[in-house]
């Protein structure tokens, strides 16, 4: 049987598709992934028929969050404390005196390697910030080993900032969290758009959840999302 000519078209684009990959270094993968990331989440808005607010930075974004909290005993859980820098923004703008804001990190770094350049280890420090803030703690391990023992305190409403980057990482997180989400639980993931990683978590999670998560700012063009449950 004689091939078509747009088999012989797809086989050509196939084999140049693997020729130039022997020449792609894995830092051009990386990007190529990026693309397909944005690209896939940019088909999910459109799927949702969703427009959300887009905004400068993380901060302006956290802006946001802060002003959908009602709560009076809010709990701010935050999962990749890394230096401090969000904790501190929290700390310093989250003024309610029943909240309490919980960091969990190894301080040892990442457990496993992320990407080109972002190996295991990556963001070590020498341990928890100084946060002067009694409504501030710690809990320091990987997320499996502490999430098993942490008791959750008394809340009104919770803000989840995923700054996991991993996907078992996230992946971690958002299994635990999942038992606690209520309509009005505030999400924000760091590092959003990466199909491999916490877009992939959150994209299992809506799979598994019969709530809805709304999206509601996003910021840095596309790198870091917030969602509102309903």
């Amino acid at each position: 049987m004689k091939r078509t000519v747009l088999g012989d078209r797809k086989s050509a684009v196939r084999r140049a598709l693997l020729h130039a990959g022997r020449r792609a270094r894995p830092a051009h993968l990386v990007y190529l992934s990026k693309v397909l990331s944005y690209l896939e989440a940019g088909h999910w808005l459109a799927s949702e028929q969703a427009r959300p607010e887009m905004v400068d930075d993380e901060f302006a974004l956290f802006e946001i969050t802060r002003r959908k909290v009602v709560g009076l005993s809010p709990l701010y859980l935050e999962f990749g404390v890394f230096e401090g820098r969000s904790m501190r923004w929290w700390s310093r703008n989250l003024s309610e005196p029943g909240a309490k804001l919980v960091g969990f990190d190894s301080f040892e770094g990442l457990p496993e390697d992320w990407r080109p350049g972002v190996a295991a280890g990556h963001f070590r420090t020498d341990g928890p910030p100084h946060i002067d803030d009694s409504r501030v703690s710690f809990q320091v391990g990987w997320f499996e080993e502490t999430l098993r023992h942490f008791t959750v305190p008394e809340h009104d409403q919770m803000v989840l900032n995923v700054d996991c980057d991993l996907y078992s990482s996230a992946s971690t997180v958002l299994h635990w969290a999942e038992p606690y989400l209520r309509p009005g639980t505030l999400i924000y993931f760091d590092e959003f758009p990466d199909r491999d990683h916490e877009m992939k978590a959150f994209y299992e999670l809506c799979a598994r959840s019969t709530l809805r998560f709304k999206p509601v700012a996003i910021a840095n063009g596309g790198s870091n999302w917030l969602f509102e449950t309903s």
